[in-house]
């Protein structure tokens, strides 16, 4: 069920939904966190930000994430709890009715002014069908090669063109008509990211632009991905969003760091 949280009335609702996933077994902090970063940055654009609460427990022992998210205007959805964060995407879409949609995940931090602006703009440009903060090439069989080593099936051959779905928008009408099934295992889920069926690769096969954004505001088709510097390239300097993967990357070590650009990018 929605629970309002927002100051505006629901009639002046934003067009523009962005919706933040908070599973409960990864702790309060990282909601914490997200909530620090969000108060922090100038969003540059009108939106409705609803919380689907994940696994929480019940009554007050569910008070540190409700305390978490007290300094922020926002509604919240009770989301099912067997499926994995794409699910929880789709099913946020079944139980609102917005026009467009950004989803970013439990451990996603904001990086700079005007994000959610950068977005916006760029998946309204025409002919675009869907933005992210990050992208790769990475597919399964990359790391199957040889003619006596099966490809993976489901997954295309390298390079394999998908937005990470860490924080990435699309159009509702776009989104419903899509092949998006419920994920109830993290192979299905990652079928769905990068798949031959993901989302991504339906998006193009409609003639419609996947573009990565960067904190400079602009969009990047898929040829110009790794010069973007923003998922695992140029010190990640452009990157707009940050995750558990993107925080990986700039702790690790040289060898550590050449290895993620070479599964990313080849």
């Amino acid at each position: 069920m929605r629970s309002p949280h927002a100051a505006e009335s629901y009639a002046a609702r934003p067009v523009l939904c962005l919706f933040y996933l908070v599973w409960a077994p990864l702790g309060p902090k990282p909601v914490e966190r997200f909530v620090e970063s969000y108060l922090g940055h100038q969003p540059g654009t009108e939106h409705t930000l609803v919380v689907g609460l994940k696994g929480l427990p019940t009554g007050h022992e569910r008070s540190p994430w409700l305390e978490a998210l007290k300094p922020v205007a926002h509604e919240r959805l009770e989301m099912a709890t067997d499926v994995f964060d794409l699910g929880s995407y789709r099913q946020a879409v079944d139980l609102t009715d917005d026009s467009r949609y950004c989803f970013i995940n439990t451990e996603t931090i904001v990086l700079a002014d005007g994000w959610l602006g950068h977005l916006e703009r760029n998946l309204l440009a025409p002919g675009v069908g869907i933005v992210g903060a990050t992208g790769s090439f990475e597919t399964p069989n990359r790391l199957r090669p040889g003619p006596l080593r099966a490809m993976r099936p489901g997954y295309p051959g390298f390079p394999n063109p998908a937005v990470r779905t860490n924080g990435f928008a699309l159009e509702r009408d776009l989104l419903l008509s899509l092949d998006w099934p419920m994920p109830r295992a993290k192979l299905e889920a990652v079928a769905i990211e990068c798949g031959d069926r993901g989302i991504t690769s339906q998006v193009r096969e409609r003639d419609l632009e996947a573009l990565l954004v960067g904190r400079d505001g602009l969009g990047y088709p898929p040829e110009s991905w790794r010069e973007s510097a923003t998922f695992r390239s140029g010190q990640q300097a452009n990157l707009l969003l940050a995750d558990k993967r993107t925080r990986h990357y700039d702790e690790a070590g040289p060898l550590t760091t050449h290895l993620l650009e070479w599964l990313a990018w080849g």
